[in-house]
């Protein structure tokens, strides 16, 4: 299990700005049994994450889903217009990207591909189901970079609506990744029927806590952890409630202690629901479920003999941005290296794409040399030259599928390459151009090519037929020829190649390949080695 070398910091103010060149906005949204959250952060350079914004929406999806197996229509409903509301709010935001993820309620629901797939056709965004095991392997990745964990085991405990994880690890791994079927929302579907809980209700919840935890807690007493840690929405309102049964409610300690908790739980078995909503650090919408997590916390205490653990905030939705920086490096470094984003989209593609960058680079450099010294022949722009050079940077990519008809691959791949930030003309443009860097020169007879306007089919004949020469001469790929002049006569074009060793075959691959450079320029042209 890879650890992503990342902090988290908390960021107060709310500035909508651009972020800065080698930095990225995300959103983690973790669509939960209760509760749907959302976190918004800013990756710098290094890979350090601060968080720019947080908000959380109850929405009970498992309420009901857990006893039926399926999803409410009035639940999704809710969790459909939060959804919305969040992909707002990235979009303020300026996020990047969207990384959701669904856990039990959806992912138990028979009826959970419906939403999910209702979510991705009217959102834009792709909701991830994970499994229990994933869903505790985030946690502990959210955990293990807001707490100092050492090198010693420590207890996790996530306590949600449909699922409870148990993980033991310390700084560097995991030793044990458990969930069960054991989450607040679930226990008060099956168990709890009355207000108050009736004793023999208690009485089988106790029972099925007692056979549903024994296994775990044994294999956890096994790995010795040292201490005991908390995360979700229920340890917080816990750790709220005994602080403000034992002062008043000033700023709860981030810990809960055994001896609070009972204490909390006797008045807690007693109590009807009216009287819960009136506890002063009691989210209203968990009234009903918290006596199930709180029984839950006082068995793990007691069969661990342990006397407090500790609160942890940041759980799942950091969990699931350090996971996409830790598969996602490789961006992070082009993003470091390459502030313009047009020219960071095509490497990226190139990378993905294992390209040869050091030729690609090379044959780009001399194809815009090229092109800004025939400037007053082919007329062409600024944005012209842009196009041009990435077709000659990524013009060999295709050899990721074949080396034969590697031309055409390349065409496909920058095709299909999700260059967001190109226009889908200039896409086929750059495409076009790295098609026709050998073989068939550009024809009306090509779809390909036949669809672009008219302005842009000149951009890839003069681009292919400048990138055709740029290819051969850097024919042996050790970037011989460092640069080229051109002299222009009526009578046809020189181009003056500056090699400090021996170019001969850069010349001679050149000069092979200038039939399109001379039908589109309209003149022949040669080579010569400047001594």
């Amino acid at each position: 299990m890879a650890r992503a070398s990342a902090s988290i910091r908390q960021k107060k103010t709310r500035v909508l700005t651009d972020s800065p060149a080698d930095e990225m906005r995300l959103a983690a949204v973790d669509v939960g049994s209760n509760s749907i959250h959302m976190i918004i952060a800013q990756v710098d350079g290094a890979g350090g994450l601060t968080v720019l914004w947080r908000a959380r929406e109850m929405v009970g999806l498992g309420r009901s889903s857990f006893p039926s197996h399926r999803l409410t229509t009035e639940s999704t409903q809710r969790a459909f217009l939060t959804l919305q509301r969040f992909v707002t709010e990235a979009k303020r935001w300026q996020c990047e990207e969207i990384v959701a993820v669904a856990t039990s309620a959806v992912r138990e629901a028979k009826n959970g591909g419906q939403f999910i797939d209702r979510i991705r056709r009217n959102l834009g965004i792709h909701v991830r189901v994970v499994s229990a095991k994933e869903e505790a392997r985030l946690i502990y990745l959210g955990v293990r970079h807001a707490m100092n964990l050492g090198a010693r085991p420590h207890l996790i405990v996530d306590l949600g609506g449909g699922s409870a994880e148990f993980i033991v690890a310390d700084a560097e791994k995991a030793t044990l990744l458990e969930s069960r079927k054991l989450g607040a929302a679930r226990m008060t579907a099956r168990f709890v029927k009355s207000d108050p809980v009736e004793g023999k209700e208690l009485k089988a919840l106790m029972a099925h806590y007692d056979a549903e935890v024994s296994a775990v807690m044994h294999d956890v007493q096994k790995l010795k952890p040292v201490r005991m840690i908390g995360t979700s929405g229920a340890m917080e309102n816990l750790v709220a409630m005994c602080a403000a049964q034992d002062n008043g409610g000033g700023d709860e300690p981030p810990v809960l202690k055994r001896s609070a908790l009972e204490k909390l739980l006797n008045v807690l078995i007693e109590s009807r629901s009216e009287d819960r909503a009136a506890m002063r650090g009691l989210d209203d919408k968990r009234r009903d479920q918290i006596l199930a997590a709180a029984l839950l916390v006082q068995e793990v205490f007691r069969r661990l003999n342990l006397d407090h653990l500790e609160l942890c905030r940041s759980a799942l939705r950091e969990g699931i941005l350090f996971d996409y920086l830790s598969k996602h490096r490789p961006e992070l470094e082009i993003r470091r290296q390459v502030t313009n984003p047009r020219r960071r989209s095509i490497v990226d593609l190139g990378r993905r794409c294992h390209w040869n960058r050091a030729h690609g680079e090379q044959v780009a450099s001399l194809c815009v040399r090229l092109f800004d010294q025939l400037k007053s022949l082919h007329g062409l722009g600024r944005q012209d030259r842009e196009l041009i050079e990435y077709g000659a940077l990524l013009h060999d990519i295709g050899s990721l599928i074949g080396r034969e008809k590697h031309h055409k691959h390349s065409m496909y791949l920058l095709l299909h390459g999700d260059l967001h930030p190109f226009k889908k003309s200039e896409v086929r443009t750059i495409a076009n151009i790295a098609r026709y860097h050998r073989k068939a020169f550009p024809s009306m007879s090509h779809p390909s090519y036949a669809v672009l306007p008219k302005r842009l089919r000149k951009t890839v004949r003069v681009g292919a037929a400048l990138l055709r020469l740029a290819d051969g001469l850097d024919r042996t790929n050790c970037s011989v020829v460092r640069d080229v002049a051109c002299r222009i006569r009526d009578d046809g074009i020189e181009v003056l190649v500056d090699a400090p060793g021996d170019a001969e075959l850069e010349l001679w691959s050149a000069a092979t390949r200038s039939a399109l450079f001379e039908r589109v320029f309209g003149r022949p042209v040669t080579f010569r080695q400047l001594s």
